[in-house]
Formats: C-alpha cells, sequence, structure tokens
C-alpha cells in the first residue's frame, strides 16, 4: 500500500509571502502505544532534541493541534545566504520491532519562500541496520510534505516520497500519514531489522540556495506525532 494523507486545502504558490493564524485544530484519534515521547510536546522538550541548536525548534504556547502547545521551528535568513539549512527537531529510539506507521499535524502559519528549494519534509533514519547492505551507515526515507515538486539533491542511501507537491497553505492543521514499514520493503527490499536506533526528523529547510535569492523565512509548527502500529490495530 503506498503513503498515505489526509490533507487540509493546499494550494500552489510562488516566492511570495504568505501568512495565517493556525486553525481547524480538534482532538486527536486514538491509536496503538506510541513509541514517540512526548509527542505533544506538553512536558517541554525532552526528549526531543536538536543536533544543531543554532536551527532548533522551540515549544509553542501560542499553537497547538490538541492540548496546550506544539513545536515550533522559526527560519529566518538573510537573502544574502547561500547552500543549505535545516531547521528541525529529532527524536531517537530503538523499538524491538521497525513500527509500521508515522503520522501527525503540523501548520505552517508564515511562508515566504526565499529560494526554489524551501520545502518541509519528515525523515525515517535506520542506523545500522544488520539485513542492509554495509555501502551505507544509515538507510533514509525521505516524505516531502510540501515546497518543492521534485528530489532537491541526489543522495545514495535516501529515497524520497513526495506527499505533495504543492506549496503549504498556511494557517491550517494538516494530517500526514505513511507506511514507512511498507515503504521501506517497496523502496529498499526489506523494513529495517537489527539497526543501532532509528532516527525521526521534522523539518523545514532550504537546499541549493545562491546568494541573492530571497529571504527563506517560515513559522511550521509540528503536533500530535505519532510512530507505532497502525491505529485502531491492537500489539
Amino acid at each position: 500500500m503506498a503513503s498515505a494523507l489526509a490533507l487540509s486545502a493546499c494550494s500552489g504558490g510562488g516566492p511570495t509571502q504568505t501568512v495565517g493564524t493556525c486553525e481547524g485544530g480538534s482532538g486527536k484519534e486514538t491509536a496503538g502505544e506510541n513509541l514517540l515521547k512526548n509527542p505533544g510536546f506538553e512536558n517541554g522538550t525532552d526528549p526531543w532534541i536538536t543536533l544543531e541548536p543554532a536551527s532548533g525548534f522551540v515549544v509553542s504556547w501560542e499553537q497547538a493541534h490538541s492540548g496546550a502547545s506544539s513545536a515550533l521551528l522559526k527560519m529566518r535568513d538573510p537573502a544574502g545566504a547561500s547552500g543549505a539549512k535545516v531547521y528541525y527537531l529529532v527524536q531517537e529510539m530503538n523499538p524491538a520491532q521497525f513500527p509500521d506507521v508515522l503520522e501527525g499535524y503540523y501548520c505552517v502559519e508564515n511562508w515566504n519562500k526565499g529560494t526554489i528549494r524551501q520545502y518541509l519534509q519528515f525523515v525515517v533514519i535506520a542506523i545500522g541496520p544488520d539485513n542492509f547492505p554495509t555501502t551505507a551507515a544509515n538507510f533514509q526515507l525521505r516524505y516531502i510534505l510540501a515546497g518543492i515538486d521534485s528530489p532537491p539533491f541526489p543522495i545514495n542511501n535516501a529515497r524520497f516520497i513526495f506527499i505533495t507537491k504543492e506549496e503549504p497553505a498556511t494557517g491550517n492543521w494538516v494530517h500526514f500519514s505513511a507506511n514507512i514499514k511498507e515503504d521501506f520493503e517497496r523502496l529498499w527490499g526489506a523494513a529495517p531489522a537489527g539497526y543501532e536506533k532509528l532516527r525521526l526528523l521534522f523539518e523545514v529547510r532550504w537546499d541549493g540556495k545562491a546568494a541573492g535569492d530571497g529571504a527563506p523565512e517560515a513559522d511550521v509548527y509540528y503536533d500530535d506525532l505519532y510512530t507505532g502500529l497502525p491505529v485502531g490495530e491492537d500489539p
């Protein structure tokens, strides 16, 4: 089964700024045991981390899909910036079995597309699986949530999956869902096993920017994140 997405209204766009207050939050559907800890950021930041503090996240009490808080990624970069930059939050785990699904919600409150390859994605990384070739230290699935319509760069140990190729809409909570186990089986030939750990990242980023492009700017919230069995299934 291919990855699925339940999506609020989304429209195309160009390098112009759009702003909207996040709306449409509601109660979250009960799923199986969530392998992610503190998935709604109600207990602060732990155990979520950022590998580069300068491009990290903060817990926001201004917007939430449910509860009172969410994770905010606040992108502010000058027109003279070049290369690539990632704003993201990370959680690592070592479950006995590879999870079936990953899902959650995001809301874009502010979006100024300062360069062509400015986009949202989440990434699933299996580090050191013993049932994969030893040609790489990790194997990845990179899910494009919005903002670009083609892979942003070549990478041998990753596969890109497009949830949508549209620009992100602003002002709505958007639900995303992917069967990460089936996608690994389909694109890599097997679900990872015997791994050292799994790393899950939720991002807003830009790549391949030339100095003199526009000034990338975004306010992106993530909330009610989940990975484990599909909704409604018991262990």
